[in-house]
């Protein structure tokens, strides 16, 4: 009997929400808009006046084709619109699937708009984590394979979710809200990645403090990276990540994100000029070869290190220069908010490599992620 309550609850959710998730039939508009964007190469913000248009572009294909187009409207706008997923501003209620997303939300002011959210277990925004123990805000279980039912009780404006490549969203998309289709995490530059809280700021009625973060991200960026400039030639050769159990080692490739902070730091990186955006998949001897007199080693794990441990984890590590020479910097991504704010945040992590790479340009300051390892 549930079940069949809940078939049919479904279907009446589903054809209410139509007006929230329409289609619109018109064409592109005709006249010239503001862009609001600049530095994302997946998003573009357009604004006409009576509603934005953002293009999401694909990130996995190499012309970036069209991936979605949403077209942003106030609640009660009646008029014609260009064809695009309608999305009706700003978003009262949102399951909000990253924890990324969900801290800039909050830090938009807007965390009372998030009604739902996935994987609650590592939202470590402590605003959001208190309200999910609360139960003010609900968790619809795995992001892969969220409780549909949990979804239609919440009756979103919206859900925010991070697509993969070659994955279907799932049942969300048939519920007839629109699902917002978030690539932020595919930018190759740090302010590209940035530049998405400008759409967070559109849909939840933020756009003002959203460019606010925006432009302040943006000048502590770029002075950040103008000062470690002049020594940048001369900078410090840097080593990231450790390899995996399987004895694999995933460094970034030159064209990544992680490499073009390494730079705008002021360091210099042994793959600064192969191709790609994503990872070298090596092994360590590989590594060891093109990296073994790095002047630091940067590392994230998942829970406390040691010197000795790092050592003993391969036989090769201990041949590194940066570890005889106390260059092994860690990052404990299970008690350090790294993941949470560095996508909207850059500033804060080029800080950070900066005053490892530079300690003679910013005496006395303190590192926000990273510690010694001794």
């Amino acid at each position: 009997m549930k079940r069949i309550f809940f078939n049919m609850f479904l279907a009446v959710a589903a054809v209410a929400s139509v007006m929230s998730c329409s289609r619109a039939k018109g064409s592109d508009p005709s006249r010239e808009g503001d862009t609001l964007t600049a530095e994302s190469q997946l998003l573009s913000l357009v604004d006409y006046g009576d509603y934005l248009i953002a293009d999401v572009r694909n990130p996995w294909v190499d012309s970036l084709p069209l991936l979605e187009r949403y077209v942003l409207v106030g609640r009660d706008f009646t008029g014609d619109l260009p064809e695009g997923t309608v999305v009706r501003v700003p978003l009262e209620s949102s399951v909000v699937y990253s924890s990324v997303h969900g801290g800039a939300v909050n830090e938009l002011g807007a965390i009372a708009s998030i009604k739902g959210v996935a994987d609650g277990q590592y939202f470590m925004n402590a605003d959001i984590a208190g309200r999910i123990r609360d139960g003010r805000i609900a968790d619809v279980g795995n992001s892969m394979s969220p409780s549909v039912e949990m979804i239609v009780e919440l009756d979103p404006d919206a859900i925010l979710l991070s697509p993969f490549q070659n994955k279907e969203s799932g049942a969300v998309t048939k519920l007839g809200v629109p699902v917002m289709q978030l690539v932020d995490y595919m930018e190759a530059t740090p302010l590209g990645r940035a530049e998405w809280i400008k759409l967070l700021g559109a849909l939840y009625g933020q756009r003002e403090r959203a460019d606010s973060i925006y432009a302040a991200v943006l000048g502590d960026y770029r002075r950040l990276s103008d000062s470690v400039a002049s020594v940048a030639g001369e900078g410090p050769v840097v080593l990231t990540e450790q390899p995996m159990s399987s004895g694999e080692w995933n460094v970034p490739a030159g064209g990544s994100y992680m490499a073009r902070m390494l730079s705008d730091a002021g360091g210099r990186y042994p793959w600064s000029m192969t191709e790609g955006a994503g990872s070298l998949k090596l092994d360590a001897a590989a590594v060891l070869d093109k990296a073994e007199m790095a002047d630091f080693w940067l590392i994230r794990s998942f829970g406390p290190m040691t010197l000795a441990g790092l050592k003993e984890s391969n036989p090769l590590n201990g041949h590194f220069k940066a570890v005889g020479d106390g260059g092994v910097y860690v990052c404990d991504t299970s008690v350090s908010p790294l993941f949470d704010e560095f996508p909207f945040h850059p500033e804060r992590l080029l800080r950070d490599y900066a005053i490892i790479f530079h300690p003679a340009l910013f005496p006395g300051e303190r590192l926000r992620y990273f510690n010694q390892l001794k």
